[in-house]
């Protein structure tokens, strides 16, 4: 019994030290084709700007309009400034890595990597 599961250990270990390997041969690729991940993460830090400052701006007028005109005038900024992903998603001129791994994939990693996060924070604060 003791040989089976060692063998069972072996194959998992395998079978992780696999995945590991190939993830660090898509992320050298990513890295010497795409951008290094200081780039990376800026245009990331970019993204995200972009994102609250204009959602932000939605809400705001969103949250004081009077009437279905206002409600529609304050989504401008927002559709000027993201409106034309859509359609370029739509087309296929443009594919976003989530949609690639997949949503319950996505979603499996942000909920782990903020827990694993949020544990360590709530541990030292």
């Amino acid at each position: 019994m003791d040989a089976n599961i060692a063998n069972l250990v072996s194959a998992e270990q395998h079978a992780i030290n696999i995945r590991n390997s190939n993830l660090q041969s898509l992320r050298s690729e990513i890295y010497n084709t795409v951008a290094d991940s200081d780039s990376l993460l800026g245009t990331t830090s970019d993204t995200v700007h972009l994102l609250l400052n204009e959602l932000s701006g939605f809400i705001n007028k969103l949250a004081t309009a009077q009437s279905l005109a206002e409600m529609r005038a304050s989504a401008t900024s927002l559709q000027m400034a993201i409106g034309h992903i859509e359609a370029k998603v739509s087309s296929g001129e443009l594919q976003f890595p989530y949609q690639t791994k997949g949503l319950d994939t996505v979603n499996a990693e942000i909920t782990a990597r903020a827990t694993g996060v949020n544990t360590i924070l709530t541990s030292v604060l």
